[in-house]
């Protein structure tokens, strides 16, 4: 019978880092939208965003795909005093990204979620400093109007 697994610490991954993306263009993948609650009261739209595998030899990504394809990052809209009308900025700016039609009407929801997962979008990821149980923490974030149609058309993957 063979082993599982024998652990060696000389044959360990060279970057086994989890920090945040570098800021820059991305192509990505909508892997999942879900409704959240912050400790605040606000409701908020949180984004699974995944860096598309498929771009690693495209010129202008070899910085970003090309590096970090496979790579997840989460972002989320929120309804707060300063953004009082999301859904009719914020999420309407993903949406059209997404390849929504003019005029698309999403009664639910589900609808809107349904309708975006999986589709690919062109984003300009950026950083923000948050502070979670007094540390500072560098957060991955995408403006609303960072959100583009990609530029490059993506083969079925679903």
């Amino acid at each position: 019978m063979t082993d599982f697994l024998k652990t060696d610490y000389d044959h360990l991954p060279e970057s086994n880092s989890y920090d945040a993306l570098p800021t820059g263009v991305y192509e990505v993948m909508i892997k999942d939208i879900n409704e959240k609650q912050a400790a605040t009261g606000n409701a908020g739209v949180a984004f699974q965003l995944e860096v598309r595998r498929d771009l690693d030899s495209e010129g202008d990504l070899a910085n970003s795909n090309g590096k970090f394809g496979g790579r997840v990052f989460f972002t989320t809209v929120w309804n707060s005093d300063k953004n009082p009308e999301y859904r009719l900025t914020t999420l309407n700016a993903i949406a059209i990204a997404a390849g929504a039609s003019n005029k698309r009407v999403y009664e639910t929801f589900d609808d809107f979620r349904e309708e975006l997962l999986l589709k690919a979008v062109r984003v300009n990821l950026t950083h923000d400093i948050s502070t979670f149980q007094g540390e500072d923490r560098v957060q991955e974030t995408v403006a609303p109007w960072d959100w583009e149609p990609t530029q490059v058309l993506m083969a079925d993957m679903a």
